[in-house]
C-alpha cells in the first residue's frame, strides 16, 4: 500500500508535469470493462493491429483487471489538450467543414489540428512516463503508467514490421486499450471527462502504484 504523503507528493509532481488535475484513487475501483476495448474493434480503429500500444498487443481487459488485483493504489490524471470545438470555428472562420474544404481552407486546418494534437498527446504520454519513474524512485517497483490515446510518438509503428518498439521507457498504452473504462474511473477519483468533448477536452492517465 502506498505511503499517503506519497501519493501526496506524487500528485504534486504530476502538477509541476504539466497536469491540470491528479488524484488518489484505490486501485479497487479503476473500471474495467470489456465493452470498452471492444470498441477498438467495433467500429474497426485504423491504429488496430498497426501499433504495438494498442490491441491485439497490449494486455486484455482479463488480464489487466487480474493485474490490477495486485494493487492497492493508482492515480489518476489529466491534462488539457488545447483544441475545442469554438476554436475549430473559429480557425473556419464560421463556415462548416464541408464549405471550408470546398473553399480549400480545410486542409491546412486539418494538418495544424492533428499536429496539435500529436504533440499534445505526445506531452502527456511524457508526463505519465515521468510519474511513473517518480513512483518507481519512491520504491514502489511494480509502477506502471497508462496514458491516453493511441500512441503516435513514431510517424510509422514497426508493428507491422515486426520490429521492437522504437521507444520502450516511452511510449505507453493508453487506459482504454487495456480495457479501463476512462469516464468511470476519472468520476470515481472526483475528476470528470467531457463526452463528446468539445469544450474541455482533455487527456486522462493512470498510475499503477505499488
Amino acid at each position: 500500500m502506498a505511503d499517503a504523503l506519497h501519493l501526496q507528493l506524487l500528485v504534486s509532481r504530476a502538477e509541476v508535469l504539466g497536469a491540470d488535475r491528479a488524484a488518489p484513487l484505490p486501485a479497487t475501483a479503476v473500471v474495467v470493462d470489456e465493452r470498452v476495448n471492444l470498441k477498438c474493434r467495433v467500429p474497426v480503429c485504423e491504429h488496430y493491429g498497426h501499433n504495438l500500444m494498442c490491441p491485439p498487443y497490449v494486455p486484455t481487459p482479463d488480464e489487466t483487471r487480474r493485474a490490477l488485483a495486485r494493487y492497492q493504489d493508482t492515480l489518476v490524471v489529466q491534462r488539457a489538450i488545447p483544441l475545442s470545438q469554438p476554436a475549430v470555428d473559429e480557425a473556419l472562420d464560421g463556415l462548416s467543414y464541408a464549405a471550408a474544404k470546398a473553399s480549400g481552407q480545410a486542409p491546412p486546418l486539418r494538418s495544424a489540428y492533428e499536429a496539435v494534437l500529436r504533440d499534445s498527446k505526445n506531452e502527456f504520454v511524457r508526463l505519465m512516463t515521468a510519474l511513473e519513474a517518480d513512483a518507481f524512485k519512491l520504491g514502489y517497483r511494480f509502477a506502471a503508467a497508462f496514458a491516453g490515446g493511441s500512441c503516435v510518438l513514431c510517424d510509422v509503428c514497426v508493428a507491422d514490421g515486426g520490429g521492437p518498439c522504437r521507444h520502450p521507457f516511452e511510449a505507453r498504452p493508453s487506459m482504454e486499450a487495456v480495457g479501463v473504462d476512462v469516464v468511470a474511473t476519472a468520476e470515481a477519483a472526483g475528476l470528470a471527462v467531457e463526452l463528446p468533448a468539445a469544450e474541455h477536452p482533455c487527456w486522462t492517465g493512470l498510475v499503477l502504484i505499488d
